[in-house]
């Protein structure tokens, strides 16, 4: 049996996985879409629910895009996690073959996530973020709508 046709064979448990991992979330996604209550949508139910206090605003807001940049950080690091423990806990280093091989390609792959980790730490200084901008937000939001109730007459 030759080397492409033995990997080939282990690599079948892993498209198994991958093939009922995918049914999984079609069968979920459709067993939600069958099972949820279906009603009619009102203005009562369809409102921005603020717990309790009136309304302010819509309830979609654009999203402040500088969390984008935890979130480069934290997939970045998550996916090299991810290769380096699959790496260190196949047997692929031990084969004398390709151990020059795969040590040079590890290398080159640290080398590519770290430059995506110097840019996440470049451009953190940028997008720091201390809450003033929704704060801003929510008070003109709420300084309109006061001035709003008392042009209407119920000051």
């Amino acid at each position: 049996m030759m080397q492409s046709d033995r990997l080939f064979m282990e690599f079948i448990p892993v498209l198994i996985w991958a093939l009922l991992a995918i049914v999984l979330v079609v069968v979920m996604l459709l067993a939600s879409w069958v099972l949820r209550p279906h009603v009619l949508q009102n203005s009562e139910k369809t409102s921005t629910y603020e717990c309790g206090e009136e309304p302010i605003g819509p309830a979609r807001i654009s999203y402040p895009y500088n969390y984008f940049i935890y979130t480069v950080l934290f997939v970045v690091v998550d996916v090299m996690g991810a290769f380096l423990w699959l790496l260190a806990a196949s047997n692929i280093l031990w084969v004398d073959a390709t151990k020059y091989t795969v040590v040079w390609q590890v290398a080159v792959f640290i080398l590519i996530i770290m430059g995506g980790i110097g840019f996440v730490m470049k451009m953190l200084p940028k997008s720091f973020l201390d809450g003033k901008e929704t704060l801003e937000v929510y008070r003109k939001a709420k300084a309109e709508k006061e001035k709003e109730h008392y042009v209407a007459g119920g000051h």
